[in-house]
């Protein structure tokens, strides 16, 4: 029996699994008034990602023996929040167009035989400032870094999402599920690693 194979054909059918639930929560999403911020938490890693259930960073998950241990999910300092403002009035609280800023993650590590698999979950919230206007799609770029026990850096990489806050509503929750591919399986078994997000320091500008 393969093993291997085996495994990464779990991996990519809990893969399916995972897409076709988020694409029925964006449905809702938009099917619905906004609930409050609580709710919101609440829904999104019951529904969207069961392999988390705490807010914010997670830590080790506990497993069997020899597992793989899945780190932390920790936002990069000084990359928390995304703040859009009117071109040469950066910093100035009355000229924010829009802003946008992370309210939970979840993550899930896959031994694959030789190689893990790895995934990221995040929920945020993008609200309209004070010069900003509802109807506009918004450039949120979002870096997702990998680091081994030693910090070299694994994998980084940028994923632009296009955040839309509707007509007559002041904010929106966005998610998203980054698959990051798959790394050697380390013999330290991912002890020490670091899972990092944060919005990219050089966005782009809302569309249309």
């Amino acid at each position: 029996m393969n093993t291997p194979h085996i495994a990464i054909a779990a991996w990519i059918c809990r893969l399916g699994r995972l897409t076709l639930t988020l694409a029925l929560l964006g449905v809702v999403l938009s099917a619905i008034q906004p609930a409050s911020a609580q709710e919101e938490k609440k829904g999104f890693l019951s529904s969207l990602i069961p392999f988390g259930q705490k807010p914010k960073s997670l830590g080790p998950t506990p497993g069997r023996k020899d597992t793989i241990l899945c780190p932390a999910v920790v936002v990069q300092p000084g990359t928390a929040a995304l703040v859009l403002s009117e071109r040469g009035k950066e910093g100035d609280p009355l000229s924010v167009r829009y802003q946008a800023r992370f309210s939970e993650f979840a993550r899930e590590c896959v031994d694959l035989g030789a190689e893990v698999g790895l995934r990221i979950g995040l929920a945020g919230r993008a609200l309209v400032g004070p010069k900003g206007v509802p109807g506009q799609v918004i450039d949120v770029p979002i870096r997702f870094v990998v680091l081994d026990d030693k910090k070299k850096v694994v994998i980084s990489r940028v994923t632009r999402l296009q955040v839309t806050i509707p007509v007559g509503q002041t904010g929106i929750t966005f998610t998203h599920v980054e698959e990051l591919g798959t790394v050697p399986k380390p013999d330290n078994k991912l002890r020490n690693w670091d899972l990092r997000v944060g919005f990219d320091s050089k966005p782009g500008s809302p569309q249309g």
